[in-house]
């Protein structure tokens, strides 16, 4: 399960920094303590395999230490986007009727109605504080679910796709072959956590050794912030839609010769990979339905002859 390989990473290099969010660290050692914490208090409220848990909250640290917490604790993420419309969440908590949900105090108000019992990262911390840092003995097998992601709904109702942590852990070996990641690496997480993409950006760096840097909201919706930041990170990997490297490109990103991109989640035109062929280490096109756990095909485009 993926919370198993993050925690033998961090037996592997505990006082590594795990994840960055703009002034914010944590190492792997404290990452993985703060989600036992939550973890603990997840089991305690009855979370254990294929139990949902929704989550709703803003890009932070929380997001990270929320979604293995979860993990940790057996149950399933279903993840939330507080940006969303609501239209949409209230969709999803009808839908999957989550016992639970993490979210955020100042987002409590803005979330629709529903039934579920509200666990505040940030109200409910010293509750959460005193619960033990000790990982926990795991409940779930690599057949339990460890997400559920809904489809945009663009040819009727949206569905939830089902994911069980074999598939998850699977995909994750795959894209650590190729395109390829290693604890050298820093990948700068851009795609909301309610695309299932996002699995690859927040789990494959910290099941390998590698640094995550999370990319406030802000960043990743503006260009010239988005091209700061990809410098300022030192970044070697980033994944994103084509439309995300066409707001680069438009802001004048003059590209980054030590970075590995990986686009996906659209067609990728002709003449934007002729332009990122100028601005990279190399360049990788995806392609996966969420059905098929994030990308079931993935091509190196190497020179301009093959697009």
């Amino acid at each position: 399960c993926i919370h198993e390989l993050f925690e033998a990473q961090v037996e592997k290099t505990p006082s590594s920094v795990a994840v960055v969010f703009e002034e914010q660290q944590l190492t792997y050692c404290e990452l993985n303590a703060k989600a036992n914490q939550l973890a603990h208090h997840l089991r305690s409220l009855g979370v254990k395999p294929e139990v949902l848990v929704g989550i709703c909250v803003e890009r932070s640290l929380d997001m990270v230490i929320g979604l293995l917490a979860i993990l940790k604790a057996g149950g399933a993420y279903v993840p939330l986007d507080p940006n969303y419309p609501q239209e949409r969440i209230n969709f999803i908590l009808e839908d999957t009727q989550a016992p639970l949900l993490l979210t955020q105090a100042s987002l409590v108000e803005t979330i629709p109605q529903h039934k579920a019992q509200v666990v505040c990262l940030d109200n409910d911390y010293e509750a959460i504080a005193q619960q033990s840092q000790a990982n926990l003995p795991s409940l779930a097998t690599t057949d339990n679910l460890a997400y559920i992601i809904y489809t945009s709904g663009s040819t009727g109702k949206p569905k939830g796709v089902q994911i069980p942590h074999s598939a998850l852990s699977n995909f994750l070996y795959s894209m650590k072959q190729a395109p390829g990641l290693t604890s050298d690496d820093t990948l700068l997480a851009v795609t909301t956590y309610s695309f299932d993409i996002a699995a690859l950006e927040l789990f494959l760096p910290i099941i390998v050794g590698a640094r995550l840097v999370v990319a406030s909201q802000e960043i990743v919706a503006d260009g010239t912030q988005l091209s700061a930041k990809l410098t300022d990170s030192k970044a070697t990997v980033m994944q994103a839609t084509p439309a995300t490297w066409k707001l680069l490109v438009a802001a004048g990103w003059d590209g980054n010769h030590q970075l590995k991109i990986l686009c996906g989640g659209e067609a990728l035109p002709g003449n934007l990979a002729s332009q990122l062929l100028h601005r990279r280490d190399c360049l990788w096109n995806m392609y996966g339905p969420t059905e098929t756990t994030i990308w079931s095909a993935a091509s190196e485009i190497k020179t301009h002859s093959k697009i």
